[in-house]
């Protein structure tokens, strides 16, 4: 099985490679792109880490766990697949930005995602060729993605507030998270597995997009980016929330952020079973360190907040 070294290897060979094949004007947006998610450099910690979604980790587990049965995925299958992960992830990051920026005067991080799905399609036909059962499947995949979006900004532009329910079905736009390791099963005929597979990506970016929204709460909440999270809080500032996280709960109360934190664990939870199903085994060690991670998320909170409103208080 790759190692992260070997993995962050062949994640930056597709880089390089799309940035090759890019015009003057978008390989400067695309580089841009880059040095916001800070991949293609030296750091490993942006491609890895226990509280993102394992975008990279999660097809070398599964090709493992398909080894383990005596189905191997050669190693070049297992790069290209890499590949469509990372350009696969930034096609959607560049869509978000576009939609997050306010502004449809400059189209070119729309140019940009167009130029990363054509790379993308052409990794993916090297593992699953003409295969009826995967393109259907993508091409379901990213219809719901594309309604996702929609009704996104649907949700973001009314006053409606935003329930849990909401937050789930918002999930949708996550979905072509699966596409990279469902090409992996629709090589190994083990298409039976898809659904597991589907189970694992959706609670696991569940309890990411819980952390990412509680981190980014005042920065959200600044450029009015409605999230389940933002709508809990309404117009708390960083004082109240801290009293809040430092009060200790009693009986059935709960406060609004150790509400989120424990959705989190839990969307957690649901992640590992559904890992566990599938026998990612080579999984364990990133279920670990995710749940620590999050097991420590208030204590990190009541840091944050303590000292925004330690700040406050001396300058008032």
């Amino acid at each position: 099985m790759l190692d992260r070294h070997e993995v962050k290897l062949h994640v930056d060979r597709h880089l390089q490679e799309a940035r090759a094949t890019m015009l003057p004007r978008v390989r400067v947006a695309f580089d841009r792109l880059l040095q916001d998610r800070g991949l293609l450099s030296p750091d490993p910690a942006p491609y890895f880490g226990p509280l993102g979604h394992p975008l990279f980790e999660l097809p070398v587990w599964l090709a493992r766990r398909l080894n383990d049965e005596g189905v191997v995925t050669p190693r070049e299958a297992v790069s290209d697949v890499l590949g469509v992960s990372a350009l696969g992830y930034l096609h959607a990051r560049a869509q978000d930005d576009w939609l997050d920026g306010g502004s449809n005067e400059d189209p070119t991080l729309i140019a940009v995602a167009e130029a990363l799905i054509a790379l993308c399609n052409q990794l993916l036909v090297s593992v699953v060729g003409v295969s009826n059962r995967f393109w259907r499947f993508y091409a379901q995949v990213l219809n719901d993605y594309a309604e996702s979006l929609l009704d996104t900004a649907e949700v973001r532009g009314t006053e409606v507030p935003i329930s849990r329910s909401t937050f789930e079905r918002l999930l949708k736009q996550s979905r072509p998270l699966v596409i990279p390791s469902a090409a992996l099963l629709d090589r190994a005929d083990r298409w039976d597995l898809l659904p597991g597979l589907e189970d694992f990506v959706l609670a696991a970016t569940a309890s990411s997009q819980l952390f990412n929204d509680l981190t980014d709460l005042y920065r959200d909440r600044d450029m009015g980016h409605r999230t389940w999270t933002t709508d809990a809080v309404a117009e708390a500032g960083p004082d109240g929330l801290w009293l809040e996280v430092a009060r200790p709960s009693s009986g059935q109360e709960v406060g609004r952020i150790q509400e989120r934190v424990d959705a989190a664990l839990l969307y957690h939870q649901q992640a590992a079973r559904a890992a566990r199903a599938l026998e990612l085994t080579a999984a364990e060690t990133w279920l670990t360190d995710r749940e620590a991670a999050l097991e420590g998320l208030l204590r990190s909170l009541h840091r944050n907040l303590l000292a925004t409103f330690v700040r406050r208080m001396a300058e008032s």
